[in-house]
């Protein structure tokens, strides 16, 4: 039974140490994370890239703007379901691969399969208490908004290990989950807003970046809002797909490693049981206590 407990990501006490496992960690097995973001990422674009979204400019009928929407909604569900199956896969790597065991890659496969379904259950329940709590708490204020949208983003981060390394069973999940947001959770929240907002800024540049190649049609389509076609044909085009997917796979490994810094900080001490599906061995209740002396 594997409690992780020596796994390269556990230990950090502060967001100094944090950042420093973090940066170890992905200089070490970069190489892999990037390989399966950017993959995912292509397979991701190939299932939107192309549907015709310039059709929807010149559309004003509301009932043909619904219809066609309706086609494009088969694509953009496939592309999502591409984007969790990604996020499977990174998450599995991240606590599987230090361990460098042999037919490493079957058993991140194997491994995945088995925690895809219950963590698409879940994240689809936690997608509706995420609405139902961001939109009260903007209709509140925005304030209150902006604290859900963080303490939603932080709850989120804990699902997928807590999916691999306790539960398979998604209420579990979830619940297991809150209570590891509340165990530290204006650290955690904190970890999470720090590691967004340098996410952001890289986007960002990185986003300029690949902007070089276009920037005439991007010109084109800020001086003349006729001209805004250019734009949806650019994000046709397999260059800017490329160099999108390229430059996204810098940074899609960051949040799976830092949900294992998280998760690992906040279970601390305690003795985890991993609960797969690859053994038909039961742990029944009386196992977790020592036997009682026979009675004379």
């Amino acid at each position: 039974m594997n409690t992780y407990q020596n796994h390269p990501l556990a230990g950090a006490v502060d967001i100094d140490s944090a950042f420093n496992k973090l940066w170890y960690f992905y200089k070490k097995y970069f190489l892999g994370l990037y390989i399966i973001s950017v993959a995912g990422s292509l397979v991701s674009s190939l299932f939107i890239s192309g549907l015709d979204l310039t059709s929807l400019q010149t559309t004003t009928d509301p009932a043909e703007m619904l219809e066609k929407m309706k086609g494009f909604a088969g694509p953009y569900a496939l592309a999502l379901l591409v984007t969790l199956v990604l996020s499977v896969l990174l998450h599995t790597w991240v606590l599987e691969r230090p361990a460098g065991d042999a037919g490493f890659t079957s058993a991140l496969l194997k491994k995945s399969l088995v925690a895809f379904v219950p963590y698409l259950v879940a994240m689809i329940i936690f997608g509706v208490l995420t609405m139902m709590l961001v939109s009260i708490g903007i209709v509140l204020l925005v304030l209150p908004g902006l604290f859900a949208i963080f303490y939603m983003a932080t709850a989120g981060l804990f699902v997928m290990p807590v999916t691999l390394a306790e539960t398979r069973n998604p209420l579990e999940a979830l619940t297991r989950s809150f209570r590891l947001t509340h165990k530290n959770l204006w650290a955690n929240m904190g970890w999470v807003i720090v590691v967004l907002l340098i996410l952001i800024v890289a986007s960002l540049v990185l986003g300029a970046i690949v902007m070089l190649p276009f920037t005439g049609s991007f010109l084109r389509s800020m001086a003349n809002p006729e001209e805004a076609t250019a734009m949806l044909e650019m994000a046709r085009n397999p260059v800017y797909i490329g160099l999108s997917a390229l430059t996204g796979g810098l940074v899609t490994p960051v949040m799976p490693i830092l949900a294992f810094l998280l998760y690992f900080r906040n279970r601390g001490e305690e003795v985890v049981v991993e609960v797969t599906t690859d053994s038909d061995t039961t742990v029944k209740v009386e196992d977790l206590y020592p036997p009682m002396p026979p009675r004379e």
